[in-house]
């Protein structure tokens, strides 16, 4: 290959055979060769598994097929195969850009940063023309700067702008090896924990202004309407994070900015739940259980819900 430093991509692939191509062509196709390449399949019953075998001929290509487990636990599965010295998450319905990782690449190495922030565009798969279901941008360009290394401040500027994707940087395998980083097992909302982790551990930061990353929403997958139990599972999934939070809040071993990180997202998370359509009754039973959230903090809730509202 060369001396260039190793990037593993793990990309977590289930049931996603009208995607998965377009997915693999933009990570193969990538102008910075220096990558493993580590798919995942979780259990397809699909062709995904015979469309990922297509690629094997790749030398970079490393392919891993597993009983149906979840994506934590697939994304979990590519890091302890992972040798690179950074990690890239992409999802199988997803795309990238053609310069994405080499840009970042030389920007890491450039800065000597433990993580690398960039944009990306969400998008809507086979919706009309017509339809309310737009593109979203996931811009961060408002609070932060290119060509900057962000040190200590680093924990002030990751909470001013959270976004939860661990689609949305790139990270040192050491950081996630050396802190014991894993995705949370059975749960959804895993993303919520892992990123506030990783950005708690991390001890520099730099940013591309760049939308490199292309976010797939399914028609099946888009949740407007969901069931009963959909609304109960993301609330216990949220619920399971929210206590995970708490306990690294209690620690001693966290500073002043790394705590407010913390509490930031501790406070979006009990919002979140407290917005799910559920009894009453069954989401109290849980709320009561913080001891991280006072009045105080329910109060501003209340206020920036009606503000929100109002906008």
């Amino acid at each position: 290959m060369s001396n260039k430093p190793l990037v593993s991509v793990i990309v977590p692939v289930y049931n996603v055979e009208e995607y998965i191509k377009e997915c693999l062509d933009s990570i193969v196709g990538q102008s910075y060769s220096s990558i493993e390449i580590i798919l995942i399949n979780d259990g397809s019953t699909d062709k995904s598994l015979e469309i990922l075998t297509s690629y094997a001929s790749d030398d970079r290509v490393k392919i891993v097929t597993q009983e149906n487990k979840g994506l934590s636990c697939s994304r979990n599965k590519g890091i302890s195969i992972a040798t690179g010295k950074y990690l890239l998450f992409v999802d199988g319905d997803d795309f990238i850009e053609k310069q994405m990782i080499k840009n970042l690449v030389e920007q890491l190495e450039t800065f000597h940063c433990d993580l690398i922030r960039f944009n990306g565009i969400s998008f809507y798969d086979n919706v009309p023309k017509d339809s309310e279901l737009k593109e979203n941008s996931y811009d961060f360009s408002h609070r932060l700067k290119p060509g900057r290394v962000y040190g200590e401040s680093s924990y002030d500027f990751n909470r001013k702008t959270f976004a939860s994707s661990v689609a949305l940087y790139m990270v040192k395998r050491e950081l996630i090896i050396n802190n014991h980083i894993r995705f949370k097992k059975d749960i959804i909302h895993e993303d919520e924990l892992f990123t506030t982790q990783i950005f708690v551990a991390a001890h520099s930061m730099c940013y591309d202004n760049h939308s490199y990353y292309h976010r797939r929403y399914r028609r099946g997958s888009i949740m407007t309407n969901k069931t009963f139990e959909q609304e109960k599972n993301s609330f216990d999934s949220y619920f399971v994070v929210f206590k995970e939070l708490e306990k690294m809040h209690h620690l001693d071993i966290y500073n002043r900015k790394q705590k407010k990180l913390i509490k930031r997202q501790l406070l979006s998370i009990y919002s979140g739940m407290t917005k799910k359509k559920l009894p009453e009754n069954y989401k109290q039973k849980y709320l009561k259980q913080s001891s991280t959230i006072s009045l105080k903090d329910e109060l501003y809730l209340k206020v920036l819900s009606i503000v929100r509202n109002k906008q």
